[in-house]
């Protein structure tokens, strides 16, 4: 049986360990995890009690060729210097890092490389995950990664070249929006007798129910608008001031998430001496 060997159980990394599980896009004797802190993963095991546990990652690396790293972006290269002496040409890394470039990876390990960028809404089979893969991943192979995910989430291939916008599109959007509707209730509250918990619930189920419709419906954002903000309207009214307001907030939002990544790039060049 083909082993899958998961590096790290943090926040994203446990998600979507349980998420493949409960999906049963692997089963649990296939699986093993490694972790600094074994404890965590306490429940874990009593749930998947065929789920191998260990705090090796060399011995991880020696039983298994698919290796997910889920690890922080400046552990990385530790870790897969920590691997070399088990991985080999048929060893495949898949690793999560929207700034890490392949590049990056490449100039430590010549195998097989793939790049994910997951989303928090995985944690309900929704959402975007973002790939792409290096010239030395097999088309097999590349279709075992897609499909793995594709149980979670939709799996959407884009050149590596707009992952930052990609996953301000998709993994860092749903802090994005949740800003956005927080604040639109608190002002909500804040002029009316309505509580802000009650806000909240109310943009909340129309937040919820306006996905749906945009969904479901396959209606355009455009279409959505028009049938809402009718000629002459209160609604009209109000998307005036988010046409004037929204767009100057939003270019400077993808300008300052831009500049983050560009740092953290350089930063990372330097480290694997890529520049």
């Amino acid at each position: 049986m083909i082993k899958i060997g998961f590096i790290g159980y943090g926040s994203m990394g446990s998600m979507i360990i349980n998420r493949l599980l409960s999906k049963k896009a692997l089963n649990e004797d296939q699986i093993i995890i490694s972790t600094r802190t074994k404890s965590k993963l306490g429940s874990l095991k009593k749930e998947y009690p065929q789920i191998e546990i260990t705090d090796n990652n060399q011995y991880l690396s020696s039983k298994c060729e698919k290796i997910f790293l889920f690890v922080g972006t400046s552990t990385v290269k530790e870790v897969i210097e920590d691997i070399m002496v088990n991985i080999s040409g048929e060893s495949h890394i898949i690793y999560i890092a929207a700034a890490l470039t392949i590049e990056n990876v490449e100039s430590i390990f010549k195998g097989k490389i793939t790049k994910f960028i997951p989303s928090l809404t995985s944690e309900v089979a929704e959402g975007i995950s973002l790939i792409c893969h290096n010239e030395k991943v097999t088309k097999n192979e590349a279709e075992f990664v897609n499909n793995l995910f594709n149980s979670i989430s939709t799996v959407k291939i884009i050149e590596e070249d707009d992952f930052e916008i990609g996953s301000d599109l998709t993994s860092c959007s749903p802090a994005f929006i949740a800003k956005i509707f927080m604040e639109f209730a608190k002002k909500g509250a804040k002029n009316s007798n309505i509580s802000r918990k009650e806000a909240e619930d109310m943009v909340i189920k129309t937040f919820y129910g306006t996905a749906k419709l945009l969904h479901d419906e396959n209606m355009s954002f455009e279409e959505l608008i028009s049938r809402v903000a009718t000629k002459g309207g209160i609604t009209e009214e109000g998307v005036k001031v988010l046409d004037k307001s929204l767009p100057p907030i939003f270019d400077e939002l993808f300008k300052t998430t831009q500049i983050k990544y560009e740092i953290i790039k350089e930063e990372l060049n330097k480290e694997y001496n890529t520049n």
